[in-house]
């Protein structure tokens, strides 16, 4: 039984993020990191109760990873495919400045 309410509590740990993120359509203040960390480490968790084959370990793994890769998801395509759009672009107004410079 306190496997079941560890697992429902840190499942819906996900779910304000997300739904916040969705709502606003911005996931800047939301670490990269951590949500390749937290992701990660629930897919291991998933697997390893697959693996001792814990109906808790995994109810909980299943949807925590859905809604853990979701917010990945949702910041990768936010804020880093703006990035890799960008790559290689000049600025705009950055030679304008340049040319004042020079004056």
């Amino acid at each position: 039984m306190i496997g079941y309410i560890a697992g429902a509590l840190t499942t819906i740990a996900f779910a304000p993020q997300l739904v916040k993120a969705l709502k606003t359509k911005s996931t800047k203040d939301v670490s990269l990191l951590m949500l390749f960390c937290s992701t990660s480490g629930m897919a291991l968790w998933l697997i390893h109760g697959i693996q001792v084959n814990d109906p808790a370990i995994i109810a909980a793994n299943s949807v925590s990873v859905l809604l853990a890769a979701s917010l990945l998801g949702l910041k990768l395509k936010n804020d880093c495919a703006y990035s890799v759009l960008s790559f290689g672009k000049k600025e705009t107004g950055f030679e304008n400045k340049s040319a004042s410079i020079r004056k």
